[in-house]
């Protein structure tokens, strides 16, 4: 079953945690009217939410483009049209198997 994207302005994905075993987690993004993109980020054992949290960042600046800025702060990613004419952007959580880690998508 697939969920209806829901495109927004402003968001943010909040972890918290640790991973306490292996596990991966991917994350889609799609700005509307183009396709939707898929990043994946694998965690080792002990991994801090911060880490993940850096490393995600990374994978998504990669795909955001210049429409949708992107600030990482510890365990915090932020996402922000670049400017009032850039189309609304979805994020929600494909899939995800990290033990001890919790994540959050939200309205920022």
């Amino acid at each position: 079953m697939q969920l209806p994207a829901v495109y927004m302005e402003a968001m943010r994905i909040q972890l918290d945690g640790r991973a306490r075993f292996a596990g991966n987690v991917k994350v889609e993004f799609q700005i509307r009217g183009q396709a939707a993109r898929v990043v994946s980020v694998d965690v080792i054992p002990d991994t801090k939410s911060d880490e993940i949290a850096r490393d995600l960042y990374k994978q998504l600046s990669l795909v955001a483009g210049g429409d949708v800025k992107l600030k990482q702060s510890g365990d915090r990613i932020t996402f922000e049209k670049a400017n009032k004419s850039a189309p609304a952007f979805s994020l929600r959580i494909a899939y995800q198997s990290i033990i001890g880690v919790s994540f959050l998508i939200d309205q920022d």
